[in-house]
């Protein structure tokens, strides 16, 4: 490398090292140092005055750089000190003309941490260490890999340009090189490293001295700084303008080059007066609309060089655009892909509570929103009454009930059309004023609609990036909200089936299982135990002296009587049990895969709980005493049919009657 191309290649590394922020150096292909570290991390610059840490330097970084030159792959290790090296080989026509290594910064915090092996390889005491790190920020693993792909493909860039301007020109070398650029930044999934990449590829080719990417916003109203490279980088941070007005709007409008020297142009697009020149290279797409432009500043530029730069920036507008394109069509894969979701996990939902918040909770993440609604309408009172809420408190919205034509929900429910508001203050359609527990004042109300019948609305608004909802986000939410209605039709009626099917099993006095479900679920206990041979237990229950608790203390009593029985055999017996009101003051307890002992033992718990019983009377002013006989016969010692096994159990319960009431009696042959 002669002197002139290394003195340009030492600026070339200072300006990485500045734009990345990273420690830099470089070595020839006979690995020798080319240019020391630009940047150095203090903490390398420590361990390395050190005996050992220079020997561990070079069995590390050292022996990194032969390996890579070997290889001809990128390699990635962490040294003694906890720091992250890249060593990146930049090969240029099948030769390796430098490695560059790089990085040497923490990507997690517990690396900052000393440990006595840092001593022992670095050779830096604790306190040392410490002293040095205080002022090193962590970065995430992938920004540094990403920096190493881009600085890879800026440097080989440059170093292709320097042999090709040795045999064709550096003008045709620019050029060369910038659609080559192009061509690799196609698949550039980091739009910054887009930016980075063609802003520090045409400062190195073009000697420019400070330039910025901007981009127009949608809408195309404006223009907004995305990355700066160069000298003067510092004042072009957080630059925005008119895409319309000036010099931008004219370049914009025109799409070709334009200069200015004029102070007077140069405040008009909000530049400061220290700058004394601004080039303007707008970027057009295939529809010949600007996708943005790229600004020189201070720079001489010899008009081949603006012709290549112009010439650069419209390809460099249609890959963009093409990088748009390629986002939509990943946008819309990503709706799909939630919308088929959106399906799967409502098809497998039917309890209406858990149904209305799951479809409030992906719709407004459909459109990224932080606060909503869902609205039914109650067929009965003719009113929206609130189902589910996102970003609000559910208790104060409990007992709200909009009308048709009242306020926003009920205007849509009366009309049945969706409201798209970007500012309620400015809509007519809407009369009435912000309030505070919104942040933003867009929203989306929408009709949840079944053929022409409106079931509810569907409230959407704060917008996460604090952005107005746009006619892309309502067309979303319409696409899934017909869905979402079928699927709340379905699980109303499936609730209403739900109901009727526990008032036809169901008794309704004590809640347990009738009689008539009771033969059935007998019938099935008794094929399976047949099936499986295994024991089934049948416990009879009928309270002792019930007739007297009606006629002294009236049917109130009675029925307070029954429920509280029914309690006592509901706690008292296993989850696998059946119990039933076999009629009257009677129950029955089906007891799968129990024999005679076991049944014995759960029946005599639940005698025991009975005893334990004392019911206040209010209307007397008087306590009930609440006992039972109990009656147990099993399958197959006793019976071998449902009907033979009430009739033993039955004979049981009869006998522990006959006895003295207040016990439990297994049936016996006599």
């Amino acid at each position: 490398m002669d002197q002139q191309v290394l003195a340009a290649w030492k600026a070339i590394q200072d300006g990485f090292a500045s734009l990345t922020g990273l420690s830099l150096l470089s070595f020839d292909s006979r690995r020798a140092l080319v240019c020391g570290p630009s940047q150095n991390n203090p903490i390398c610059a420590a361990v390395q005055r050190t005996d050992t840490g220079a020997r561990h330097c070079q069995a590390h970084c050292g022996k990194a750089v032969a390996m890579v030159q070997e290889s001809r792959e990128p390699l990635f290790l962490k040294c003694e000190a906890n720091l992250h090296v890249f060593t990146v080989p930049i090969v240029v026509g099948n030769e390796v003309q430098v490695v560059l290594q790089g990085g040497k910064r923490f990507i997690a915090e517990e690396e900052r941490l000393h440990t006595d092996r840092t001593t022992e390889q670095t050779g830096l005491p604790q306190e040392t260490f410490q002293a040095l790190v205080r002022d090193q920020p962590v970065i995430e693993n992938t920004q540094l890999i990403s920096a190493a792909r881009h600085l890879e493909q800026a440097v080989r860039f440059w170093f292709e340009s320097q042999q090709i301007r040795a045999t064709v020109g550096s003008r045709l070398a620019a050029l060369l090189t910038l659609f080559a650029l192009l061509e690799d930044l196609q698949q550039e999934p980091d739009l910054e490293t887009f930016y980075a990449t063609v802003l520090s590829s045409i400062g190195v080719l073009f000697n420019v001295n400070t330039a910025g990417f901007l981009e127009v916003s949608e809408g195309e109203n404006v223009v907004q700084l995305k990355q700066a490279f160069g000298y003067k980088k510092e004042i072009l941070q957080g630059y925005r303008s008119n895409a319309r007005e000036g010099l931008i709007g004219q370049a914009l409008t025109e799409r070709r080059h334009l200069r200015t020297t004029e102070t007077r142009d140069i405040l008009t697009m909000g530049l400061p007066p220290t700058i004394q020149s601004v080039d303007l290279f707008p970027m057009a797409t295939r529809e010949g609309q600007g996708a943005g432009l790229i600004l020189i500043a201070d720079s001489h530029l010899a008009h081949e060089d603006e012709q290549i730069l112009e010439a650069f920036c419209v390809q460099t507008g249609l890959v963009l655009q093409n990088r748009v394109l390629r986002q939509r069509l990943q946008q819309d894969e990503k709706h799909f892909s939630a919308l088929n979701r959106f399906v799967r996990e409502l098809g497998s939902t039917l309890d209406s509570e858990q149904l209305f918040d799951v479809i409030l909770d992906r719709l407004a993440a459909l459109v990224q929103a932080e606060t909503g609604s869902l609205m039914l309408l109650d067929d009965q009172e003719g009113n929206l009454a609130v189902k589910a809420v996102k970003g609000l408190n559910k208790k104060l919205l409990e007992s709200v009930r909009i009308a048709p034509h009242q306020g926003i929900a009920g205007k849509v429910l009366a009309t049945g059309a969706a409201m798209l508001v970007e500012d309620l203050e400015r809509d007519a359609r809407v009369d009435q004023k912000p309030k505070p527990r919104y942040r933003t004042k867009s929203f989306i109300s929408l009709p949840l609609k079944l053929d022409q019948r409106t079931i509810g609305v569907l409230n959407i608004s704060d917008k996460i990036t604090g952005e107005v909802f746009s006619q892309e986000d309502l067309d979303r939410l319409s696409s899934i909200a017909h869905y979402a209605s079928v699927v709340i039709e379905r699980s109303t009626l499936y609730k209403k089936s739900e109901e009727l099917k526990q008032i036809s099993t169901l008794d309704p006095l004590t809640g347990l299982v009738n009689r008539r479900q009771f033969e059935e679920r007998l019938l099935e206990e008794v094929q399976r135990a047949k099936r499986h041979g295994l024991p089934l237990s049948l416990v009879m229950v009928d309270l002792d002296n019930f007739k007297r608790i009606n006629d002294e203390f009236g049917h109130q009593a009675g029925d307070e009587a029954l429920r509280t029985t029914a309690r006592v055999i509901r706690q008292t017996a296993r989850a696998i049990d059946v119990a039933c009101r076999y009629g009257g003051e009677e129950f029955a307890i089906i007891l799968p895969q129990t024999d005679k002992a076991g049944a014995a033992v759960i029946a005599d718990r639940i005698c025991a709980e009975f005893r334990k019983l004392d019911l206040p009377v209010k209307q007397a002013e008087a306590r009930i005493t609440i006992t039972g006989s109990l009656g147990v016969a099993c399958y197959p010692e006793h019976a071998d049919t449902p009907e033979s096994l009430v009739q033993q159990a039955d004979i049981a319960l009869y006998n522990a009657k006959r006895r003295g009431k207040n016990q439990v009696v297994v049936f016996e042959r006599t």
